[in-house]
């Protein structure tokens, strides 16, 4: 009886959530006219970041129509090669502000402002912030077209609601948007973790990743039996995903929950978070497996440096002894309230002897507090890390070594399977023949080899740069001027039937850093679509009857520049 009145409490804990959110929010109209259906749903646990938002399918094209979801004033636009591209703020009376992204271009009056506001300050990227009464909006206002700009990976609209004075995203859903869904999420798999040092997993140390089998009205079970045995601290994972009614998007639940013995023991809810925050996710999920694999754990074990406001309960690791039975149960809910669950039981075991990894001289016991080994210092190699910046503490690997075309030794700090929360500073001391050399660069080196920049600049006779990335690093010279080539005309070409000038730009080694576009000597508006290395001159009243003479300047990460001359008619 007991058990049964705690799953009523929890059923009805979960429904009095949900009516108090449909119940606190405004309702807010559609941003666009068409059946909405998702890609995205807010909250989704990616590595280095959490969905801030919906993303909406456009039916697979660009330039469907925008509109705002309630009256307020456009408080801010952006406009990126990366990230959220084109994107408008809209901050509306009741507290919130709503978020239009990737768009393809903007409506009316807003267009002509930005392009107004570009020239101006000679610039393609800008943050631009318009007075209170400059756009005021009212609901149903056409405000733009969606689109694929910036970092998005095709056509959609990445819709967003936040707090307006915290700037803190919420589910969207939670303004009376309805999706008819009665699909219950998918579970993939189940991991289990010995946490302590002393602590063992079917006779060993390492995780246990298990497959499941069933689904049959939301019910799932281990595959190879309903038993697991261990010894000392244990926690627990699950890899599943949502589909949201007919689409078929992998996408993420909204609320994760896990029983120990039918008590609440760890519960992640799709709410609300902060900008600052994001990089928790690292923590949450199996970051190592998932580098390895491909494949995303939810860890119910928190990290003491995880701060994560949507992990609502954090008590995801249990203690067992020999003859001790714990009863384990996942419950995954999407926002629809569509459930799927699985349960096993974790057995004690006796203690068991096993062989532990013993840790070499070039360990170093780092300790996330900032009090031992925060600074270290390896000849001409320097990491050093503030509080707060590993979510835990960690035996981090060190090493050196040498190889032909860099310029210092190799040196290696960690693995790049390995996460931070904040970023730290690697500092790298130059061989003397390079000390002068100003097209420097600090690399990161995979462990396929392969080479990529993390920029940096020389202080003080060192190289320092602040970064996310663990693993191998050196310094590396970049001589090699970007790649600039037309791609839509040709040298002295009439263009008058076309309605810009196209451009590929590349930098295979510390990548395009700035890009301006002339005609006879004067700065026209360039786009810059950075993932498909396109830069364009969309013709406007710049642009003169007869001959043009076009100059493209192309710079890298280290200063190197290109130039590209050549004569149009028009």
């Amino acid at each position: 009886m007991m058990k049964k009145t705690r799953f009523l409490m929890v059923l009805l804990a979960f429904a009095v959530t949900m009516g108090a959110f449909a119940q606190e929010f405004p309702k807010y109209g559609k941003p666009l006219d068409i059946p909405i259906y998702l890609s995205a749903t807010f909250g989704e646990l990616r590595p280095n970041h959490l969905h801030a938002g919906l993303d909406i399918k456009t039916q697979g094209v660009e330039g469907k129509k925008v509109y705002a979801v309630a009256d307020g004033y456009i408080s801010r636009i952006g406009v990126s090669p990366y990230g959220y591209g084109n994107v408008l703020y809209i901050t509306h009376y009741e507290g919130y502000t709503s978020v239009y992204a990737h768009l393809q271009r903007f409506s009316g009056e807003i267009a002509k402002y930005v392009k107004q506001y570009q020239y101006k300050h000679k610039k393609f990227t800008s943050q631009i912030y318009p007075d209170k009464d400059k756009f005021p909006i009212k609901k149903g206002d056409l405000i733009a077209y969606s689109g694929n700009s910036g970092g998005s990976g095709g056509p959609h609209l990445h819709f967003e609601i936040r707090h307006t004075v915290s700037e803190k995203p919420v589910n969207p859903m939670y303004f009376g948007y309805k999706i008819e869904d009665d699909v219950r999420p998918l579970i993939q798999g189940v991991a289990v973790y010995p946490v302590g040092e002393e602590s063992t997993l079917e006779g060993g140390i390492k995780p246990k990743y298990y497959s499941v089998t069933g689904g049959e009205k939301g019910k799932y079970n281990l595959q190879d039996g309903q038993f697991v045995h261990g010894n000392g601290e244990i926690s627990f994972g699950i890899r599943t995903y949502d589909q949201v009614g007919t689409s078929t998007n992998k996408n993420g639940p909204y609320l994760y929950e896990m029983f120990l013995d039918d008590e609440l023991a760890f519960q992640v809810e799709a709410d609300s978070f902060s900008y600052s925050e994001p990089r928790y996710v690292n923590s949450l999920l199996d970051y190592r497996h998932y580098k390895q694999k491909k494949s995303s754990y939810v860890r119910t074990e928190t990290d003491p440096n995880n701060k994560l406001h949507m992990i609502e309960v954090k008590n995801g690791t249990v203690t067992v002894e020999e003859g001790d039975t714990v009863n384990v149960r996942f419950k995954i809910s999407d926002y629809s309230g569509n459930t799927s669950r699985i349960s096993f039981k974790l057995v004690g075991t006796a203690p068991v002897e096993v062989e532990r990894p013993m840790h070499r001289r070039s360990e170093y016991f780092v300790k996330a507090d900032g009090s031992q080994n925060s600074n270290i210092t390896i000849e001409d190699f320097n990491v050093s890390m503030e509080k707060g910046t590993l979510f835990r503490d960690e035996w981090i690997q060190t090493g050196q070594r040498d190889e032909k075309g860099c310029c210092s030794r190799i040196y290696r700090f960690g693995d790049e399977e390995m996460t931070t929360f904040k970023k730290f500073t690697v500092r790298i001391r130059p061989n003397d023949e390079w000390t002068s050399n100003s097209k420097l660069y600090i690399a990161s080196i995979d462990k396929n080899g392969k080479v990529s920049s993390l920029g940096g600049k020389m202080k003080n006779g060192w190289m320092e740069v602040n970064t996310f990335t663990m693993g191998e690093y050196t310094i590396k010279v970049d001589s090699v001027a970007p790649v600039v080539k037309a791609s839509n005309f040709k040298e002295g070409q009439a263009v008058s039937s076309l309605k810009s000038l196209r451009f590929k730009i590349s930098d295979d080694m510390t990548g395009i850093e700035t890009y301006d576009i002339y005609l006879d000597d004067v700065w026209v508006l360039g786009q810059y679509d950075a993932k498909n290395a396109l830069l364009y001159y969309e013709f406007d009243e710049k642009i003169k009857k007869g001959t043009n003479n076009v100059k493209v300047v192309v710079t890298d990460g280290v200063g190197n520049k290109k130039t590209l001359k050549m004569k149009v008619v028009y």
